[in-house]
């Protein structure tokens, strides 16, 4: 091991025992804030989307409370490899609501809600297996920084340089509201272009990379490019998460730029900090009259928190009784399996459960490439496929800070929590970060 990886994982907790009790202790607040917020802001606002509030039987709700706060006692605590900060990430937003959205919405019986966060319960603590082995020896070519970042850059301006003359008449900011619009015409104008590729890469890879790159070496020009090349996707596309990232990038470096041997704990205290804020303003609020008051409540609780837990329980009550796919959604298992559908995924679940046969139900891959595919047992296969491939992005980024390579990540992360796993590897960005963390020079890290 280099002398920059060491300088990410030598940091040791003083009093491990009192960290780790901050994670449990943080993780308790955040399911207890969770579920108030629940049903006094989720259920009220967004019952008829399906977050209905039944009062479950306490033995279930007991089970499920314990569920969700079991993984607290293995999560990582310090910042040793980049997948840690995933694995953290996918346990916030999927693992925990996914847990309580199903018993509490009660589009399952409860009996049948718990067998499902048992087995949830199971496959998350595969995923994180990849901890127990050693990172493989790997020895990638001796690349110069410039050559690598000429490379790198050259590529994601012809990326940009493709959307511009594409969308060069149809590039405007919108607002949140109207979104759906120009999306519209995007995927008109893109339609036989293969232009979703150049963007999903720009916005799920090099922009990201870029990004976070500027904010570890403090060089905020950099920083500012990578920016611009978000808002440029947003302009062409009006995808949210382009926009997002930003956030998502800063509030990510602000986590673990100093102490990585309280990352845990603070991902914990974190999580409990901002349920918290959302209980103490909405009953300083009153209410969500205010639009952009409530536009914050649905970006925060709704749609980062909130919507995988119910994603998880239409997927498994629609895949309980409705043909599985075997994995023929997924490019290259088609060639031998015919995919039992006329519509994606997503559509099908959406037109299935929200009554609109427009409506995309894209969700995380316990849900797209376990449920669907093969039930409660794919749960557990595409598990054991999160842990391998935790093991090579981290297999691929050991020489370098795992700061840098965290911060690279992030937002591949968040998508991971989004999407199914084969999307993200392939076209979401994160096979294309695996590549780059690989084949890019060590660097000398920053200063804590």
């Amino acid at each position: 091991m280099t002398p920059v990886a060491q300088t990410a994982v030598v940091q040791q907790p003083r009093n491990p025992l009192t960290l780790r009790g901050f994670v449990v202790l943080g993780i308790c607040a955040y399911v207890i804030g969770f579920e108030w917020m629940y049903r006094h802001w989720l259920s009220d606002s967004y019952g008829y989307f399906g977050f209905d509030y039944a009062v479950p039987p306490s033995f279930y709700l007991f089970l499920v409370r314990t569920f969700s706060i079991v993984p607290s006692l293995w999560m990582p605590v310090s910042l040793g490899r980049p997948s840690q900060l995933a694995y953290w990430v996918l346990y916030v937003t999927v693992f925990i609501p996914s847990m309580l959205v199903p018993l509490y919405a009660a589009i399952t019986p409860p009996a049948e809600a718990t067998v499902f966060a048992f087995v949830f319960l199971a496959g998350f603590a595969i995923a994180g297996f990849s901890y127990l082995f050693p990172l493989a020896r790997t020895r990638p070519p001796r690349v110069s920084s410039h050559l690598f970042w000429f490379v790198v850059g050259g590529f994601g301006f012809a990326l940009a340089a493709w959307i511009v003359v594409l969308f060069h008449g149809n590039l405007r900011l919108v607002s949140l509201s109207d979104v759906y619009g120009l999306r519209s015409e995007a995927d008109a104008l893109m339609e036989g272009s293969h232009a979703n590729y150049a963007l999903m890469w720009l916005s799920g890879a090099i922009n990201p990379m870029v990004m976070a790159w500027g904010l570890y070496h403090r060089r905020i020009t950099v920083f500012l490019v990578g920016a611009a090349g978000q808002i440029l996707v947003y302009m062409a596309l009006a995808t949210k998460g382009s926009i997002l990232s930003i956030v998502i990038i800063i509030v990510f470096y602000y986590t673990i730029r100093n102490w990585t041997s309280r990352f845990g704990p603070k991902m914990a205290m974190g999580a409990a900090s901002l349920v918290g804020l959302l209980c103490c303003s909405y009953m300083i609020a009153g209410g969500d009259d205010n639009p952009l008051y409530s536009m914050f409540l649905f970006l925060t609780f709704f749609r980062t928190l909130s919507v995988n837990g119910l994603l998880s329980a239409w997927y498994y009550d629609f895949f309980s009784h409705n043909p599985q796919t075997q994995y023929s959604q997924v490019t290259g298992v088609n060639w031998f399996l015919q995919y039992p559908y006329s519509n994606p995924i997503g559509v099908e679940i959406g037109a299935a459960y929200s009554n609109d046969p427009t409506h995309d139900a894209s969700a995380h891959f316990w849900a797209t490439d376990g449920l669907a595919a093969a039930g409660l047992p794919g749960v557990i296969l595409i598990s054991f496929l999160c842990a391998f491939v935790f093991w090579v992005l981290d297999s691929a980024s050991q020489r370098h800070d795992a700061r840098l390579a965290a911060l690279v990540i992030c937002y591949a992360a968040y998508n991971l929590a989004n999407i199914s796993i084969f999307t993200s590897l392939l076209s979401g960005g994160l096979g294309l970060l695996i590549v780059f963390l690989y084949l890019m020079p060590t660097e000398n890290a920053v200063p804590a």
